[in-house]
C-alpha cells in the first residue's frame, strides 16, 4: 500500500468521526434513559449563544440518597427555559455526572447530518483514489 493510499484511508476514517461521535452519544443517552434514575433539576443560569438561535441552560440536581449536588448543561432553542424552571433528568446511579434528559441527541437531523458528512467524505476519497489510480493526480 503506497503512501497516498494510507493518506486517503486516514481521510476516510476521519470523515466518519462525526458520525461515530453522534452514534456514541445517542447510545449513551439511550443507556442513561433506560437504566438511569430520575431526578428533578433546577435551572440556575441561562445564557444566549452569540449569533445563534439557541441558548445554554445550566442546571443542578441532587441524586437520591446523596447530599452532593451535580450540574449539567444543555443547548436548546431560545426561550425554552428560564432561571428557576424545573427539568426532569436521568442520571447513572454509579456516576451522576453522566446525566441527560429526554430528547437529547434524538433529532433525526443530527443523525442525517452525520451520515451526510460521512457519505460526502467517502465519495470524495473514492474520487481521489480513482484519480491516483489513473495517474491524473
Amino acid at each position: 500500500m503506497s503512501g497516498i493510499n494510507l493518506i486517503l484511508l486516514f481521510v476516510a476514517f476521519f470523515g466518519f468521526l462525526p458520525l461515530a461521535i453522534i452514534l456514541f452519544k445517542r447510545k449513551r443517552v439511550k443507556k442513561i434513559l433506560s437504566i438511569g434514575l430520575p431526578a428533578r433539576a433546577i435551572v440556575y443560569d441561562v445564557r444566549t449563544i452569540p449569533r445563534s438561535a439557541s441558548e445554554s441552560v445550566c442546571y443542578k440536581f441532587t441524586p437520591q440518597n446523596s447530599m452532593q449536588q451535580y450540574s449539567g448543561t444543555l443547548t436548546i432553542k431560545l426561550g425554552s427555559y428560564k432561571t428557576g424552571d424545573v427539568l426532569d433528568i436521568y442520571y447513572l446511579p454509579s456516576n451522576p455526572r453522566r446525566n441527560t434528559m429526554n430528547g437529547a441527541w434524538g433529532s433525526p437531523f443530527i443523525l442525517g447530518f452525520g451520515i451526510l458528512i460521512a457519505v460526502f467524505v467517502l465519495f470524495a476519497v473514492y474520487k481521489m483514489y480513482e484519480m491516483v489510480k489513473t495517474g491524473s493526480m
